[in-house]
């Protein structure tokens, strides 16, 4: 029975990394778990926890469960395969343009998560045309797949296509009635097309997603907030903020709710804990200034409307940087320069995406490492792991220039002998071995 025990929770994983690639994330984590209590450190159950990293967007988390997959002994085809993925969803089409025809003719029954995995890439980079082309062509290869509709969808609708959007949404939602992204998507364009009555179906189909329960729950009590249903607005948004307790988007709605009602006390007090902690949100920040402005504090709301303009033209600012990088793949600075911002105004997951993939081209980065070092110190006093993560970054991005022009004041230099030394380069960092 013992020698049965790993096949079986191999067997177990790999049902795990199919859940994964359906976006069915908690249903994969409780089939990784099961399978890790059978047998601890299966590859298979490695490469699965990979994946559900990588499409979450944790870059971070993804790099470490693919080198213990490496370590655990997956397949090298596997796991490059899964890396060139990295690089495509990120939009680093430079490497992991050149690889797609082999992936996909290799690939088998994967051709669904490359072509997502490429796609979700173009779109990052602002390259709608070659996200198109190649989610049609996936759509004409595999008719039964509502993905690749749903994706057309969310750009058309991005594009303002309003027409061609909802074509392609109720395409998906004909072939999956259930595909959240597709309900979601035709949710959110109804109530861009004042249609808000028409919206609160789809928003209730796309509320049972884990993933795209937040949103949809902020649509739906919009929704029904039009249609003058406030107490179940109010239910709803009670609801998923037991299911999503740490989701600012449930809390900035339920603020504006309160708001729009001119509970503007309420409002002040469901955000003041957020913004006292050190919240750099601009959404938080916009509704904190509009709940004291209501409450007649004035001057207090001044220096929150100012950083939500701040931070919306930066923010918008870096955005814009993005088709350069498509132009510009190997450049570092605007890769920093995009997560950075992001960063620093609260977009903590675009922040982090774009950062990481800096450090993926160059592990050396030093400004990437110091303002990596600069946000988890931010987070201790929520997570006691940003310690270490900050301690990390700051060794391996070395000492920070501010910090270097404070505590010495070379003096000018003569000749060639008297010039100061340079600082020595920081080391490459190491991953963390993975346990024997």
């Amino acid at each position: 029975m013992i020698l049965q025990r790993r096949p079986i929770a191999q067997g177990i994983a790999k049902q795990a990394l199919t859940l994964a690639s359906q976006d069915e994330t908690d249903r994969a984590w409780n089939y990784i778990h099961t399978a890790d209590w059978i047998w601890p450190g299966t590859a298979e159950s490695a490469i699965a926890s990979a994946r559900i990293h990588r499409r979450s967007g944790e870059m971070g988390e993804f790099g470490r469960s693919l080198r213990l997959a490496r370590f655990e002994g997956i397949e090298k085809e596997r796991a490059d395969r899964e890396e060139t993925l990295a690089e495509a969803q990120m939009g680093q089409m430079k490497t992991a343009g050149p690889k797609m025809v082999e992936l996909l003719e290799k690939g088998g029954n994967e051709a669904g998560e490359i072509c997502e995995a490429y796609a979700k890439g173009y779109m990052r980079i602002r390259d709608f045309n070659s996200a198109i082309s190649l989610l049609e062509g996936w759509a004409n290869e595999i008719p039964n797949d509502a993905r690749p509709y749903a994706w057309i969808g969310q750009i058309q609708a991005e594009l303002q296509a309003s027409e061609p959007a909802e074509t392609a949404f109720r395409k998906a939602l004909t072939i999956d009635p259930s595909n959240a992204q597709a309900a979601l998507g035709l949710g959110q364009l109804m109530v861009d097309l004042k249609k808000p009555a028409e919206s609160i179906p789809f928003f209730k189909i796309a509320l049972a997603s884990n993933s795209l329960g937040p949103a949809a729950a902020v649509g739906l009590a919009g929704s029904l907030q039009a249609e003058s249903r406030t107490e179940e607005a109010e239910e709803v948004l009670h609801q998923a903020s037991d299911r999503f307790p740490n989701d600012y988007r449930l809390l900035v709605e339920k603020a504006n709710l309160a708001i729009e009602q001119g509970r503007y006390a309420e409002a002040e007090e469901l955000l003041r804990e957020d913004v006292k902690s050190g919240s750099k949100r601009r959404e938080i920040r916009y509704a904190y200034a509009l709940a004291l402005r209501g409450l007649g504090k004035v001057e207090e709301s001044v220096p929150h409307f100012e950083y939500a303009a701040e931070a919306a033209k930066e923010t918008s600012t870096a955005n814009r940087k993005v088709r350069d990088v498509a132009d510009q793949p190997d450049n570092l600075q605007l890769r920093y320069e995009i997560g950075a911002a992001h960063l620093r105004y609260g977009n903590t997951e675009d922040g982090m995406m774009w950062l990481q993939s800096v450090l993926n081209i160059d592990p050396k980065h030093q400004p990437t490492h110091l303002a990596l070092a600069e946000y988890y110190e931010t987070q201790v006093s929520q997570n006691t792991k940003a310690i270490g993560l900050a301690q990390q970054h700051r060794i391996w991005g070395g000492p920070s220039p501010k910090a270097e022009a404070a505590s010495t004041n070379p003096k000018p230099a003569t000749s060639t002998t008297d010039a100061p030394k340079s600082e020595p380069q920081a080391e490459s960092p190491k991953p963390p071995q993975p346990p024997k």
